[in-house]
């Protein structure tokens, strides 16, 4: 097991659960879509589902599909100063879903004890916002010039490393990343959120 895999599963959990707990659960499919932008993150919560009560499951995207749909490695490594590995689609789970006509893409990037994980999901209602930027494990700032409204957290970890993020909302596409344990700083990932939105 690598080193970094308990921050790996510490930050999927974390994904899975903004994505439950965003999306609500029912007896339906998986709810990501294939056709989203570049990267896209189920995340519609309480909140969203009473804004849209029409919620319907979405056909499900396999981990291959949505990896085949992630920026590419360079493009992450690029934009963050670091090095990934090839992304890996994080694929709807079993009563995860999506308001009608929502698509969405997970896309998770491991590196030498790092892991970036780029959420976007395209025809959401920008409220959402609230529903990431809720999960955050510190209090978030607000971040101006990132999209139409944008959000951050940093919390530093063990041996110099934070834990950071960003999402952010332009017209109905929202975009969320977490790079944790990476030497990016906030701006390098607002940058970033930027570029995808």
């Amino acid at each position: 097991m690598s080193t970094n895999s308990p921050r790996r599963l510490a930050a999927t959990a974390l994904v899975l659960s903004v994505i439950l707990s965003a999306c609500g659960s029912s007896n339906g499919t998986a709810s990501t879509t294939a056709g989203a932008p570049a990267a896209v993150t189920p995340g519609t919560a309480a909140t969203a589902a009473a804004a849209t009560p029409a919620v319907s499951a979405i056909a499900s995207l396999s981990a291959t599909q949505a990896a085949a749909s992630c920026p590419t490695a360079a493009t992450v490594g690029a934009a963050l100063g670091i090095t990934v590995n090839k992304p890996v689609g994080v694929a709807g789970g079993g009563g995860t879903q999506l308001p009608a006509g929502a698509k969405a893409l997970v896309c998770d990037y491991s590196g030498a004890g790092l892991n970036v994980i780029i959420e976007v999901i395209a025809n959401i209602d920008p409220s959402s916002i609230s529903l990431f930027s809720g999960k955050f494990p510190v209090t978030y700032a607000s971040v101006s010039g990132v999209g139409d409204q944008a959000r951050s957290f940093s919390q530093p970890l063990n041996g110099g490393k934070d834990n950071e993020g960003v999402v952010a909302t332009k017209g109905s596409n929202l975009v969320d990343i977490t790079a944790t344990g990476t030497p990016a700083s906030l701006a390098q990932i607002e940058a970033l959120v930027g570029q995808l939105l």
